[in-house]
């Protein structure tokens, strides 16, 4: 009876799992997928109407795959790493590298390449893995 009951709330568990702690992913399923740009060229290009650059390539490419909108705003590392531990964004990227002073605000994905990585509210598990199997997706095709 004891193992069956176990077993039974380990099944429960894993069907909601991995959850985002402020429902991030539901979130922007929801609205839009809220992600901050830092300008630093290639990786992040904000001079034109548009934003350019390989990491909102990427990340256009991420969000269209989920069938979310997108939502970009521009600022400094430390307005938007602020405004993500706040969860008022769900990414900010920037051609960080994957040793930024940051890693202890907020969590980081994988590296896309062999240092740079995305940064998204810390708990957002749901978010994270989505993100990731994208990225892996992508260092396949390469």
């Amino acid at each position: 009876m004891k193992k069956t009951f176990l077993l039974l709330l380990t099944m429960l568990t894993a069907c909601t799992f991995p959850k985002d702690s402020e429902g991030s992913f539901e979130e922007a399923k929801d609205t839009s997928l809220k992600i901050g740009l830092v300008e630093n060229p290639p990786y992040v290009i904000t001079q034109g109407e548009e934003p350019e650059g390989s990491e909102v390539e990427m990340l256009r490419e991420f969000a269209s795959q989920e069938g979310l909108q997108v939502e970009f705003s521009k600022g400094s590392e430390s307005d938007l790493v602020h405004k993500l531990e706040k969860f008022d964004l769900h990414i900010v990227a920037g051609g960080m590298d994957k040793k930024t002073l940051y890693k202890k605000k907020a969590a980081l994905t994988t590296a896309y390449d062999q240092r740079h990585v995305f940064l998204i509210p810390k708990g957002e598990n749901r978010l994270l893995e989505h993100l990731e199997k994208f990225i892996f997706s992508k260092k396949k095709q390469q």
